[in-house]
């Protein structure tokens, strides 16, 4: 409870401080990873803590930022009631999914879910009302460029502090206990009275609300969406990498790898436009061998840090 708290006042702290002591770049770039944070969050729902490793999750980004454009560009709606329809959108799509492909596990669940984002990205490309290939403008907002900046930070900033808030209090009750239980030992769980196909439905339809919500903002912010940008599966293993590289399964890994992942990448990009992805595939690869439960469990491990530590994940983690 103690070490929550202390998790939580971080983020409103440092969330709340960026962007006053920060230019407009450092404040887009502090955008992207809120936005990158609420992903790899949504990921965590099925994927950590279900689970069911998802490799299809983008289609509820891409349904929220198309949702969004929908509303806003030929609806009329404003953003906020655009941003909480298009959550509930995605959500709904996950919920409704995730009764056939949730019956799926393992290599079978993930490809299926690959075939859902390309099939769902088809069919953004050929309806008349996405417009197609040719993509969809949205309402420009109505403030300056330095309110502009704030207010897509200040929003996708809210969205994850929502998502955190939402799944700490899920977490301790029924609900996610049962995700839990299926994610340590499906059969036992469905043998003790949980209805597992229920409870992977909702923890999908969760991961489609938070992530579509991402989308909408993300739409917002760019004021011109295609399918093929918030549609693109690289997205999709990027917010796997930071939930792993953080700490899958824990509250606040996936916010921790986010930044992580993002500022290191940022770094390499500058410093070495060249080679920078062989040296952040390398970190990627080392990470994973020598801290395979993520950046939290060296933070709250009670073991002593040291040579001895990686050591050991490396025997216990090794094929």
């Amino acid at each position: 409870m103690k070490g929550t708290l202390i998790g939580f006042a971080l983020i409103i702290i440092i969330g709340v401080f960026v962007p006053f002591t920060a230019g407009n770049f450092t404040i887009r770039l502090a955008t992207d990873i809120v936005i990158f944070a609420i992903l790899a969050s949504s990921w965590n729902i099925i994927g950590g803590y279900t689970g069911y490793a998802s490799f299809g999750n983008i289609v509820f980004f891409g349904v929220g930022a198309y949702a969004t454009a929908v509303l806003m560009s030929k609806a009329g709606l404003g953003f906020y009631p655009a941003l909480i329809l298009s959550g509930l959108i995605a959500g709904l799509y996950g919920f409704a999914i995730g009764f056939p492909i949730l019956r799926l596990k393992g290599h079978y669940f993930a490809i299926a879910t690959l075939g859902l984002a390309e099939a769902t990205k088809a069919l953004v490309q050929n309806l008349g009302l996405t417009e197609g290939n040719s993509g969809m403008y949205l309402p420009m907002p109505e403030m300056g460029i330095d309110a502009s900046y704030m207010f897509f930070y200040f929003n996708a900033l809210g969205i994850l502090l929502l998502l955190l808030v939402i799944m700490y209090f899920i977490l301790n009750t029924k609900l996610g206990y049962g995700f839990v239980a299926i994610r340590e030992d499906e059969d036992a769980a469905d043998s003790i009275g949980i209805n597992t196909t229920i409870f992977k439905s909702i923890s999908f339809g969760l991961s489609g609300l938070f992530t579509g919500m991402a989308g909408s903002v993300y739409a917002y912010q760019q004021g011109f969406i295609k399918p093929e940008p918030v549609f693109i599966v690289t997205k999709t293993v990027k917010m796997i990498v930071m939930a792993v590289f953080g700490g899958v399964g824990s509250l606040f890994g996936p916010v921790i790898g986010a930044v992580s992942i993002e500022l290191i990448a940022n770094y390499l990009s500058e410093h070495f436009l060249v080679i920078h992805t062989i040296f952040f595939g390398t970190i990627v690869i080392l990470a994973v061998i020598f801290a395979p439960k993520g950046i939290m469990d060296i933070i709250t491990a009670r073991k002593k840090l040291g040579l001895s530590y990686f050591l050991e994940n490396i025997r216990k983690n090794r094929v």
